[in-house]
């Protein structure tokens, strides 16, 4: 994408082409995997979070469980390997009394079933977040109810799950040319709706699927640009400044993932 253009997209040719982003883990398990949003109507809206299965070994085989966290105000999800072609991703709330429910385990301490287990009060869920029930159908354990599922697909060729987070906006509004510096030099105006609690960082790839860099950015108009992470405190939206490193190239909108527990 050539900067000097920008002008000539129309409003929903820029969501299309600048929704995607990256997802990056810290801690111990380092990983870098894909992130689009919702590449519909520019308005706020769920992201659809695409994580490559090769970047997981546990979740390799059936039965291997990933929570991965947002925020602290966002509950962390969890995505189990139910068969070779089918995943499942749960919210971790538990019915009961809102505490968040483990892992998915194959061989659970103690013994006893695989299941999902809530540190609080024992609540036992199975791989697809279904509680624990009688022959009758009723439940066994203090919540009632069955974990929330995201809508999750995965594309054997490709190995990849993509999730809907309906509580995680990632969106762009919009990108544009804020000022031309007398050596060339373009300053892009990013506007875009944030999710509090979330951190986030700008990048620019030299091609869309290509290997990226941090870009700094500002948070005014004629600050300096040496920023490289944004810690959005309320849901709002937010606008950044971005200098341009390039004649080429395409900048992202990147969520910073961690993992939890």
């Amino acid at each position: 994408m050539n900067p000097s253009g920008l002008n000539d997209l129309t409003r929903r040719e820029w969501v299309k082409r600048f929704v995607l982003g990256s997802a990056t883990a810290l801690g111990a398990e380092r990983w870098c995997a894909p992130l689009l949003a919702d590449v519909g109507d520019p308005k706020p809206g769920p992201a659809v979070v695409r994580l490559k299965i090769a970047d997981y070994p546990v979740l390799a085989a059936t039965g291997g469980s990933l929570q991965l966290v947002f925020n602290e105000i966002t509950a962390p999800f969890t995505l189990n390997r139910v068969s070779d072609t089918r995943f499942v991703a749960l919210d971790t709330i538990c019915t009961h009394a809102q505490c968040t429910v483990g892992k998915f385990r194959l061989d659970p301490e103690g013994g006893g079933l695989p299941r999902m287990q809530c540190p609080c009060h024992g609540s036992r869920y199975d791989i697809e977040g279904r509680v624990f029930r009688d022959g009758k159908g009723e439940s066994t354990e203090p919540a009632p109810n069955d974990l929330k599922q995201f809508a999750t697909s995965f594309d054997p060729a490709a190995g990849i799950v993509e999730i809907t987070i309906p509580t995680l906006v990632l969106d762009i509004y919009s990108l544009e040319i804020a000022s031309r510096g007398a050596n060339g030099q373009l300053r892009l105006r990013l506007r875009f709706p944030v999710t509090a609690g979330t951190s986030y960082q700008i990048r620019r790839h030299a091609t869309p699927q290509g290997p990226f860099t941090v870009a700094t950015f500002a948070t005014t108009a004629t600050g300096v640009a040496n920023k490289s992470t944004y810690l959005a405190l309320t849901a709002a939206t937010t606008t950044l400044w971005v200098d341009s490193t390039g004649p080429e190239g395409f900048y992202t909108v990147a969520v910073v993932l961690s993992n939890f527990g």
